[in-house]
């Protein structure tokens, strides 16, 4: 029979979803994480005195605990959580639009002088035509063999879960989360173990790095445990 002695180890990243605060509706579940650290911390604050003036009585205070989540891929779904979509006009929170507008561009050298050197690709977008020398707009009929061009065009798309919009006067929610995890006994038998945050309010900075070289970027998460009705920030379970 399992012990509150027993000895564990984490080696696993946990499988964590996130919940509409009060209506408890999953919103998000990522289970590609590459990392998961609780970081709790407080303050501390001390009665000093006698020789020395070393401290008497300590008081703890501030307890702050940061829910760190470090993620392999992204989804649509988890960019809209990070940024915080925006409000619409009847002031309803947008994580996800459905349609939008697609700027697209291209370059291509006439294969001869007049509309009849541009590509049918470029025509049939109804693409405006540039000179890349001094970045004026061309009629179709003045383009010359030979020469090489810039074309622009928007194409409207639509669907689901399309756009992530980034406003400057929305940012993330606050969300409960649950992760799950296994960790390892002295015994080499593995158990489940839950850690449940029934408030974490996710961090507004971002940073998405695009490189050539090196692992994959990861997409991190950082959220802040704020203190629910009840005082409590954090639950620990093992099942």
């Amino acid at each position: 029979m399992a012990s509150v002695l027993d000895l564990y180890g984490i080696k696993e990243v946990a499988d964590v979803t996130f919940y509409e605060v009060g209506t408890n509706v999953p919103v998000l579940y990522l289970d590609s994480l590459k990392v998961t650290t609780i970081e709790e911390t407080a303050s501390q604050s001390s009665a000093r005195g006698g020789k020395g003036n070393s401290e008497l009585i300590i008081w703890d205070f501030g307890k702050e605990i940061t829910l760190n989540i470090e993620d392999a891929l992204f989804s649509m779904k988890s960019m809209a959580l990070m940024h915080g979509g925006h409000t619409d006009a009847s002031g309803n929170v947008v994580l996800l639009d459905t349609t939008s507008s697609v700027q697209k561009s291209g370059k291509f050298t006439a294969t001869a002088s007049g509309a009849s050197g541009i590509p049918s690709a470029y025509t049939s977008a109804n693409a405006i035509i540039y000179d890349p020398d001094n970045s004026s707009a061309v009629n179709s009929t003045n383009v010359v063999s030979g020469k090489t061009y810039l074309a622009s065009w928007s194409e409207t798309i639509s669907g689901e879960n399309n756009t992530v919009t980034i406003s400057a006067k929305d940012f993330p929610g606050t969300y409960k989360v649950v992760g799950d995890t296994f960790a390892r006994g002295t015994d080499g038998k593995d158990s489940f173990f839950q850690f449940v945050v029934p408030q974490a309010k996710m961090s507004a900075e971002k940073t998405i790095t695009m490189q050539a070289d090196g692992d994959p970027s990861t997409f991190s998460m950082t959220l802040k445990v704020t203190r629910p009705d009840d005082g409590n920030m954090l639950k620990l379970i093992k099942y």
